[in-house]
């Protein structure tokens, strides 16, 4: 992504309107910024009217556009969004464009500093709630399928005067798009004149597949105590809009799997969830017999990777380690695949005096124990095992954190560029609408689960904002994991490629390892651009 100042004529153009009798203060002030860079509500405007981009087809690619109220304030205006014209009069159309208004969010409470290279921002206001503003028509009725009603009118559009409005504008290129620039335009009209965003997307000549190659599990927690209870993790609109940002539910219903395969690339799911050992409840029930295992298997898609949460975060139960490694075995052989939020201890792998095979086919870990546990991680990596990453609180100084309050780099590094780095293939979220297990009295302005805990950061499993009918809205941390999703698919296509060597290194130049990693955007995106420009070459040949 490139920002491109204007021209010289720039100032012959202020001059022509002041000449006019029309003051400039009175027009709306506009200006562009990429993805990655969060705007203030006072932040000072910039002089930035063009933006490159780059993506492949079956790609998103974002940015924001950011209206100021001048003098006196901005009232009655609209914002609209051309669509892209191409190469040979080829287009991409509105549909493939979509416009967010941010609303910000107050912290009032910042999460836990514990010092050293990543450290939250602290309290303030932060752009994150994305509210669906049409297709870039400028048309409030006209909303994102993602959400079938907009919780709150877009348009018109009113800004205070020295306070900035951000929108969100996603664009999809249509994996029928060719190679090649497309050109649009965003504008921000008013009674008293309009300001333009001129894009460029360059269209490069590779296609990212339906199925994501990094595997995922995000739970999506029902609203029970609410009247009446509300039932978000049933819905197939909150299914499909997980699945639309490129990242799996934790559990689809059966007879689903198949629509969501072929159209939307789920790639792995829960086989059914069984009341197992988790944080602080050591407790283990003997395992189903392979015969059960095998026969809730055979009600899901044959093509479906199906797996069996044997636990979670149970490293410190010791005295169930024999009954998980019955359950992976078990597991095991009825065709499924074992996932389990613990160590590799040996007693885990079973290369321990007792023998046996390992508990766990996939193994999550946070990044401190991917460090801590070393020669564990190794030697479950030799015996065939999978790593999972994830993320809970803050519980060190220096990985990537998905708590508000920490910069965007957190959210676009964990599953990207740093999975790649580190060998992971997977990430695991316990929550992305934690506002519905305890719930808060405005879940759209207080940000902290679980009212007064302590220590629990703000926004921590909270990707999502709850919308009319049980619906979601999404934020923009949803749209950066999205993005860490396509990151990563970029080095997986580039290994096909025979060129994942080559890729790894240029990866590491920004994440080498847990501890290290960038949050530079101009890094990020030089590393990005570099992985593909490879891969445009690799498909024009």
């Amino acid at each position: 992504m490139r920002l491109r100042t204007p021209d010289r004529s720039y100032p012959l153009a202020i001059l022509a309107i002041l000449l006019a009798g029309v003051s400039v203060e009175a027009r709306p002030i506009v200006w562009v910024v990429p993805a990655l860079t969060r705007v203030g509500p006072e932040e000072s405007a910039r002089h930035v009217r063009q933006i490159d981009l780059w993506a492949g087809r079956g790609e998103y690619e974002s940015f924001q556009v950011i209206v100021r109220g001048p003098a006196g304030g901005l009232a009655g205006a609209t914002i609209s969004v051309s669509g892209l014209t191409g190469p040979e009069g080829r287009d991409i159309s509105r549909e493939n464009i979509h416009l967010y208004r941010e609303q910000y969010v107050h912290i009032v409470r910042g999460s836990p500093d514990r010092g050293g290279t990543n450290r939250p921002l602290g309290p303030g206001w932060y752009p994150d709630a994305l509210i669906p503003a049409g297709n870039g028509g400028g048309d409030s009725s006209e909303t994102h399928p993602e959400h079938d009603k907009s919780v709150r009118k877009s348009m018109p559009l009113t800004v205070a005067a020295g306070k900035n409005q951000p929108f969100w504008i996603d664009v999809f290129v249509p994996r029928s798009a060719a190679p090649g620039e497309y050109h649009g335009t965003v504008t921000v009209a008013a009674s008293d004149g309009a300001a333009s965003i001129q894009v460029t997307l360059h269209v490069w000549n590779f296609e990212l597949p339906l199925r994501p190659s990094l595997r995922s599990a995000f739970w999506i927690f029902n609203n029970s105590n609410s009247n009446p209870p509300v039932s978000y993790a049933d819905r197939a609109e909150n299914l499909r809009f997980l699945l639309e940002h490129k990242i799996m539910p934790l559990a689809v219903d059966p007879a689903k799997e198949r629509e969501f395969i072929d159209r939307y690339g789920l790639n792995i799911s829960l086989l059914k969830w069984l009341d197992t050992a988790s944080y602080g409840h050591c407790d283990q029930p003997a395992a189903p017999s392979v015969a059960d295992l095998s026969a809730l298997k055979a009600k899901h898609q044959t093509d479906l990777p199906l797996y069996v949460y044997l636990g979670d975060e149970v490293t410190q139960c010791r005295d169930i380690f024999p009954v998980l490694k019955q359950w992976g075995r078990y597991v095991r052989e009825a065709g499924l695949l074992s996932m389990l939020t613990a160590t590799p201890l040996p007693e885990l792998r079973g290369e321990d005096s007792a023998g046996g095979s390992p508990a766990a086919d996939i193994w999550v870990l946070l990044p401190k124990q991917f460090i801590s546990n070393a020669q564990d991680v190794s030697a479950a990596r030799k015996l065939g095992g999978q790593f999972w990453v994830y993320t809970a609180v803050v519980q060190d100084s220096y990985s990537p954190k998905w708590a508000i309050d920490f910069s965007p780099a957190n959210y676009r590094m964990l599953g990207g560029f740093l999975s790649e780095s580190q060998g992971v293939s997977g990430l695991l979220y316990w929550a992305v609408n934690s506002w519905g297990i305890h719930s808060v009295p405005d879940p759209w302005n207080n940000l902290i689960y679980k009212e007064n805990a302590p220590g629990i950061p703000p926004g921590e499993g909270w990707l999502v904002y709850p919308g009319e009918d049980g619906g979601f809205v999404p934020s923009m941390r949803l749209k950066w994991i999205r993005k860490s999703v396509e990151d990563y698919e970029y080095v997986e296509m580039l290994k096909k490629a025979r060129r994942g060597d080559w890729a790894l290194q240029i990866v590491t130049t920004v994440a080498p390892d847990w501890a290290h990693w960038s949050q530079d955007p101009e890094a990020i995106e030089k590393v990005r651009r570099q992985l593909g420009e490879e891969l445009d070459r690799i498909g024009s040949r």
